[in-house]
C-alpha cells in the first residue's frame, strides 16, 4: 500500500477566523479527462520501453548461450538472423518439439517492441477506482512466427476518509490470470506454428504477468503517484497570499460514474455589513451532469454564488453631472414634486445635484437555464447643501456575462439587454412614471452601467490552480440551481 494524495486532499480543520465566510463548491474532473492524463503521462515518459528487447524467459545473457547450442540454432546466433533450416523438417515431424519448447525457455521469444499503454479507469464504488494498462506487446520466435499480445496491467486506488481528511493508497499494482490476447502476425508454416503457439501460450501464461509485474510496475505507480498529486493540488494564484485572502479546502473526494469529485471549502473574507451566508440553506442533490465534452467543471450553488457576490462586492456612491441632458430632465422631474414646499422654491436647478447609490450586491437569478443579474439601486436628488430631497428607487435587470480570465471569475451586466423596474418614487410622478421610467433608464445604461462594470471586474473570485486544467477557457453554464464554471476539453 502506498500513500497518496493526503496532504493535497486536505489542509487540516478549516479555519473559523472573524470575519471569514465559508462556502460549499463541487470540483469535478471527467474521468475521460483523467484516462487521457494517466495515458499522456505513460507514454510520456515510455513506461513500456523496459520490456523491449527482452526475453520472456531468461536473462538475455544466458539466453543467447544456451541458444547458440541448441541442434537448429545457427552458429552465433547473437550476430545471424536464425534457423538452420535442414532441421525444419524434424520440427514438422515433431521429432524437435522438445527442442523448440527449450528455445522457447532459454530466451528465443524476445519481446520486440511494445505499444501503449492505453489506459482505462473503472469505478468500482464511491471509493474504490481500478486502473487498466492495456499493454500491446510484439513478440517474435526466431523467424518461426511473430505475435502481437494484448495484456493488462491493473493498480487499484481507494480512497479513505476520515473526518475532513481523505487519504488516498494505491493498491497493489498486478496483472490479472486469465486474460490473454494472442494474434499471429507472421507464421513460416502452419503446422509449426500450431505447435509453437501451444507452447507459446503456456508459457507466456505462466511468465509474462511477473515480467511486467518486476519491470512495468514500479514505474507506472510512481508516475501514477506524481500524476495525481499535481492533478488534485488545489492552489491560489501567487498574487494572493495574505491572511485575509481567499483560500480553498478540499473537505471530502468521492468517486462517481463520470467524475472524481471534490467537495470544496471556499473561505472568503466577508465584512459585517456584507450579507452573510445562510449555513442552514443545504445545496440540492443531485449535481446537474457533467457536461458531454468537458474535462471539468467548478459548481456553485445560486445561493452560495449570491454569499459570494456579497462578500466580493464593494459599494460605491456616483456623481452624476448635472448638466447631463438626461440628468437635467429628471431632476426637473423632481423639482415638480417638491415644488409646493418651501425651501424648494428658492432652490435653482443649477445648484440641485444627482447621485446613483447602489449599497446592496447583485443577485444571480437562475431561470430556464439562463443566469440574469439584478443590482437594486436608488436615484437621490440633492439639495445644496447636498442633503438628500427626493429619491427613486430601481431595479437594474440584465443577462448575467461571466469572464474567467488570468485564473479570476468575474461578472458583467450586459448593456444591450438590461431594463429596469422602478420601486417607491415620488407620490405626484405617478403620471409621469413612463416618463420617469424612461429617463432613468438611459441615464443607468449611459452614465452608471460602465463605471458599475469597471468597478466588479475589480470585484473578482481568484479561482483554483490546478496542474493540467485552465480555468482561463471556461464558460458558464447554468441548470435549475447551480452555475457550472465549465472547462472544455
Amino acid at each position: 500500500m502506498l500513500p497518496l494524495w493526503g496532504w493535497l486532499l486536505c489542509w487540516g480543520l478549516l479555519p473559523q477566523a472573524r470575519g471569514e465566510a465559508q462556502h460549499l463548491l463541487f470540483l469535478r474532473i471527467s474521468k475521460g479527462q483523467l484516462e487521457t492524463d494517466i495515458s499522456d503521462l505513460f507514454l510520456e515518459h515510455r513506461v513500456l520501453d523496459r520490456v523491449v528487447k527482452m526475453p520472456v524467459t531468461g536473462a538475455t545473457s544466458d539466453g543467447v548461450s544456451v541458444l547458440d547450442h541448441l541442434p537448429f540454432v545457427k552458429e552465433s546466433l547473437s550476430k545471424s538472423s536464425g534457423f538452420d533450416l535442414s532441421l525444419i523438417g524434424d520440427l514438422l515431424l515433431g521429432k524437435k518439439l522438445l527442442l523448440l519448447g527449450e528455445l522457447i525457455r532459454a530466451g528465443g521469444l524476445v519481446i520486440e517492441d511494445a505499444k501503449g499503454p492505453e489506459v482505462i479507469l473503472q469505478i468500482l464504488s464511491d471509493s474504490l477506482l481500478q486502473v487498466t494498462l492495456r499493454s500491446k506487446l510484439y513478440l517474435s520466435l526466431q523467424g518461426i512466427l511473430r505475435l502481437r499480445v494484448i495484456k493488462n496491467i491493473r493498480i487499484g486506488v481507494r480512497l479513505e476518509q476520515t473526518g475532513n481528511k481523505t487519504k488516498v493508497a494505491l493498491e497493489e499494482c498486478n496483472t490479472p490470470p486469465g486474460y490473454l490476447s494472442i494474434e499471429v502476425l507472421e507464421k513460416m508454416n502452419p503446422l509449426l506454428v500450431n505447435a509453437a503457439l501451444e507452447l507459446v501460450t503456456k508459457i507466456l501464461d505462466e511468465m509474462l504477468p511477473f515480467l511486467l509485474q518486476k519491470m512495468v510496475c514500479p514505474l507506472a505507480t510512481t508516475l501514477l503517484n506524481s500524476m495525481l498529486e499535481d492533478l488534485l493540488h488545489l492552489s491560489l494564484p501567487p498574487t494572493t497570499s495574505g491572511p485575509d485572502d481567499f483560500q480553498y479546502y478540499v473537505t471530502t473526494t468521492e468517486l462517481t460514474d463520470e467524475a472524481v469529485m471534490m467537495k470544496v471549502q471556499l473561505v472568503t473574507p466577508c465584512g459585517p455589513h456584507q450579507r452573510a451566508p445562510q449555513p442552514d440553506h443545504l445545496p440540492p442533490q443531485p449535481l446537474p451532469k457533467l457536461a458531454q465534452g468537458s474535462m471539468a467543471d467548478l459548481a456553485f450553488w445560486k445561493e452560495v454564488y449570491n454569499d459570494i457576490l456579497s462578500c466580493l462586492y464593494t459599494t460605491e456612491v456616483i456623481r452624476v453631472n448635472p448638466q447631463d441632458s438626461t440628468a437635467a430632465e429628471l431632476i426637473q422631474l423632481l423639482l415638480r414634486e417638491l415644488e409646493p414646499e418651501p425651501k424648494a422654491s428658492t432652490w435653482s436647478r443649477a445648484s440641485m445635484g444627482l447621485t446613483i447609490s447602489t449599497p446592496d450586491p447583485p443577485t444571480i437569478l437562475l431561470d430556464n437555464h439562463m443566469a440574469t443579474v439584478t443590482q437594486p439601486g436608488s436615484l437621490v436628488l440633492l439639495g445644496p447643501c447636498n442633503n438628500s430631497s427626493a429619491s427613486v428607487s430601481w431595479k437594474l435587470h440584465s443577462e448575467a456575462m461571466f469572464s474567467s480570465r488570468n485564473r479570476k471569475l468575474s461578472i458583467q451586466f450586459n448593456p444591450n439587454s438590461a431594463t429596469i423596474t422602478l420601486g417607491s418614487y415620488p407620490a405626484d410622478l405617478v403620471k409621469q412614471e413612463e416618463h420617469l421610467k424612461a429617463s432613468l433608464s438611459e441615464l443607468l445604461k449611459r452614465v452608471f452601467l460602465a463605471q458599475y462594470n469597471e468597478r466588479l471586474r475589480k470585484q473578482d473570485l481568484p479561482l483554483p490552480n490546478i496542474k493540467g486544467i485552465s480555468f482561463d477557457q471556461a464558460h458558464v453554464d447554468s441548470s435549475e440551481d447551480y452555475m457550472l464554471l465549465t472547462v472544455p476539453e
